[in-house]
């Protein structure tokens, strides 16, 4: 009798057990003061999706207003906090670095956790695509082939095709990241060149034509690395701003300053919102404006990390439904065309309730992507990390 107790409730324990290591974040034990990006990245997510679920539902409303601010404010904003992330975690860990093997093993790891973090659960949604039913494709018609897919070609006119544009990003990042790392204290002066350079770069020499900008045929870096390198120069900036020690930065620590940020985090998001929406701007041009949002919405980011805490980044770091959002927005990102699809088959007519309910099943499918795909695939990641740390030190370093 015990034997049969055992046997059936050995599995249903096993059962349990894997539950608990699926639903165990890998990330709650990552510390950070950046505690509003999640929020800001979910604000973003938000955006994206409203943009595509108002130009679905066809109906009049006040939020047609986030029609085409996907790409100005959501993407784009998207595109410089990928790149300040990285970018500054990349910069420390190098400027702790005391030779060259550490640096290399710094940039492998880098690599093992943006092929499991990004490439792998890319590659299983590609996967869903291309073999499972019609209704993954969503409210997109047509996908490239899951090779041509695989080695980031062009998707083809689909939501998909900002990841292999920020995937070629990350290759750039070490690069940059050595650049400044070697040039020491001449850091500044090269800061405000290749700031200069590349802007004088795009404006003579440069030149893109308007197939190189379009979604559905070009996957390009070049055309949108001016929005990308602006989140690293941020990154770079913040860094060192960290490491000032000056009694000025004491002045800028000082409530009354930070309260003189704020003002400006709002006017400059009022501007960013007003010059980046076709609702405001009728005369917005996607292909001739593409390489003005990076630089703005960095500055908003760089202002906002200096002034927190205050009662701008509370917006987003206290705001427990963007940070969740923000949490799971890869996932929410990756499937939000497939739950707008449900619009045509349940019929609602206002476009209140229709935003609501495609947010709701958006939410409730990058919940379930990130602990059943994202978070299985980034312990794995970190597996691999704390083994090369492992093989590097003789001793198992706790990762990072």
């Amino acid at each position: 009798m015990k034997k049969l107790s055992g046997s059936i409730l050995n599995p249903l324990f096993n059962l349990y057990n894997f539950v608990l290591f699926m639903l165990d974040d890998s990330q709650k034990s990552i510390t950070s003061r950046f505690d509003f990006i999640d929020g800001y990245r979910g604000f973003c997510a938000l955006v994206v999706a409203i943009h595509h679920i108002v130009l679905f539902h066809r109906s009049t409303g006040d939020l047609k207003i986030f029609v085409k601010a996907g790409f100005y404010i959501g993407v784009a904003g998207f595109f410089v906090l990928s790149a300040f992330l990285l970018t500054y975690k990349m910069t420390k860990e190098l400027d702790k670095s005391q030779n060259w093997t550490e640096v290399k093993h710094i940039i492998s790891k880098y690599f093992i956790r943006r092929i499991f973090r990004i490439y792998i659960p890319y590659m299983f949604f590609v996967t869903c695509v291309t073999f499972g039913p019609t209704i993954v494709k969503g409210t997109y018609k047509e996908y490239n082939t899951w090779l041509n897919l695989a080695l980031l070609q062009p998707t083809l006119g689909n939501h998909l095709w900002t990841i292999p544009v920020e995937i070629k990003y990350y290759f750039m990042i070490p690069i940059i990241c050595l650049i400044f790392k070697l040039s020491g204290k001449y850091w500044l002066p090269i800061f405000f060149s290749s700031l200069g350079v590349m802007y004088y770069l795009y404006h003579t020499y440069l030149f893109f034509s308007k197939s190189d900008a379009s979604i559905s045929k070009s996957n390009k870096l070049y055309v949108r690395f001016p929005i990308f390198y602006s989140g690293s120069l941020v990154a770079f900036l913040y860094y060192k701003y960290e490491k000032w020690e000056n009694n000025l930065k004491i002045i800028i620590t000082k409530r009354f300053s930070r309260f003189v940020l704020c003002i400006c985090s709002y006017l400059m998001a009022f501007y960013g919102i007003t010059h980046f929406s076709p609702y405001y701007n009728p005369n917005l041009n996607m292909y001739k404006d593409s390489l003005h949002p990076g630089i703005k919405f960095s500055l908003l980011l760089l202002v906002m990390l200096i002034g927190a805490p205050n009662d701008f980044t509370r917006l987003f770091g206290e705001n427990f439904f963007l940070k969740k959002f923000g949490k799971y927005s890869f996932g929410i990102y990756l499937w939000h065309p497939m739950c707008i699809l449900a619009l045509k088959y349940y019929k609602i007519g206002r476009q209140l309730d229709a935003v609501t309910f495609v947010l709701f099943l958006s939410f409730l499918c990058g919940f379930l992507f990130y602990y059943l795909i994202e978070n299985p695939m980034m312990k794995l990641g970190n597996y691999f990390v704390q083994r090369k740390n492992k093989d590097l030190t003789g001793i198992q370093i706790p990762n990072a």
